[in-house]
């Protein structure tokens, strides 16, 4: 009887957590101030000196080694390494490989103690080292799709056969289905357009305003999980995007069509809240680069991902409802639930813009959003998959 009612009351408290049954986790708007972009100081190959007299050896890669290392193992690194041209400290930096972060073995044998892998779409070497060199598969492996050949379908499924997919989130359950596929979809874009101007954003480092920027705020939950934020980039963007998911699963369980939360006073066009991640109008003030993606999608709005978000969701009457009166925050209510994509991209910006102690969103205030390593491996293979195959960024 006791387990019952225990498992009674769970099921109620699920229920009352639902889209738009939540109270409204605005705060009031505050007028921005830019934080410093600095990217802090990065770590380079550190300890015993890399050897610096080897040329870049040119025999056939082998496959396997005695020591059970094979092409195609995920080595994680466990400090900033850089990403080099050849097995040597002389040779140029590619980019820096991230604290935590997974390269792919692209040969097992070792040239001066460097190794060939593959890192964010490029083949360079890195010191062994500083790499737990466990031969691991995961999401974070690249998916077994030939360059050239993936299909939306491919980036679909690498979303639903996810951990992050089968994770059940505290006191939500299990995401719908399409909610991750909407979400993964939208970070490719982003993967295709590293220049855009919210991307730019998005991909900054991170600060020190933990009152505004959800990367300084979450530094210490980032910092466990080994996941660096201190370079400008798509793993950074990637970052972002792997709280973004937790904190839209807390807002309105990964509904896009989510209304606003009718047991409170928000109720005028500006305030009142919309979408997956419960975004109102009135965030707009935080800044310009906000109206700019607003504008944007009103008047020629990009694929908006909808028929992957409606996977799995089902949407009442008055979820689609539009409260107030002013022009600009209906559309924006209206975009937020029709087209998911906005939502997510606005969103997104705002984590950076609005994201930290006394920002826009009470999960982020209040640390509640969950930030899960198995969200980032899942869109580390989306990302994969994208610089594997340029041609996909044409369906997205």
């Amino acid at each position: 009887m006791i387990q019952l009612r225990s498992a009674l009351l769970g099921a109620l408290a699920l229920a009352s957590v639902g889209c738009g049954s939540a109270p409204s986790d605005e705060a009031p708007a505050d007028p921005f101030t830019p934080a410093s972009d600095d990217a802090g100081t990065l770590p380079v190959e550190s300890g015993t000196p890399e050897p610096t007299d080897s040329a870049i050896t040119e025999d056939a890669p082998a496959v396997t080694d005695a020591g059970g290392l094979a092409v195609g193992c995920a080595f994680r690194a466990t400090t900033n390494v850089n990403l080099r041209e050849g097995p040597s400290t002389s040779t140029a930096v590619l980019h820096v490989i991230p604290t935590g972060e997974s390269a792919v073995l692209v040969d097992v044998t070792p040239s001066a103690g460097f190794y060939n892998v593959k890192h964010g779409g490029e083949t360079g070497w890195a010191f062994g080292d500083y790499f737990d060199k466990t031969c691991a598969t995961s999401d974070a492996a690249p998916p077994d799709v030939p360059a050239g050949s993936a299909t939306l379908a491919d980036l679909d499924a690498i979303a639903v056969g996810s951990s992050c997919y089968k994770y059940s989130w505290k006191d939500r359950g299990q995401a719908p289905k399409g909610y991750i596929k909407g979400v993964a979809e939208t970070f490719a874009r982003a993967v295709c357009q590293p220049m855009r101007p919210d991307v730019v954003l998005v991909s900054k480092p991170k600060t020190t305003d933990d009152v505004r920027d959800a990367l300084s705020w979450y530094a210490s939950n980032y910092a466990a999980l080994g996941m660096a934020n201190d370079v400008a980039g798509v793993v950074t963007m990637r970052h972002v995007y792997t709280l973004l998911i937790g904190l839209g699963m807390r807002e309105s369980s990964g509904e896009h069509c989510c209304g606003r939360d009718t047991t409170a006073t928000n109720t005028s066009s500006s305030s009142a809240e919309a979408g997956a991640w419960q975004t109102s109008y009135d965030s707009h003030s935080f800044s310009t680069e906000l109206d700019k993606l607003f504008d944007r999608y009103r008047k020629m709005p990009p694929k908006c991902f909808l028929e992957a978000f409606k996977d799995g969701v089902t949407c009442s009457a008055t979820d689609w409802e539009i409260w107030g009166t002013g022009a600009d925050g209906r559309d924006f209510q209206k975009i937020s639930k029709e087209c998911p994509s906005f939502a997510t991209e606005y969103a997104a910006m705002m984590l950076r813009l609005s994201g930290g102690s006394v920002g826009h969103y009470g999960p982020l205030r209040r640390k509640d959003a969950e930030l899960r390593p198995e969200c980032d491996q899942m869109l580390q293979k989306v990302q994969a998959l994208v610089e594997a195959n340029p041609s996909l960024c044409g369906s997205l």
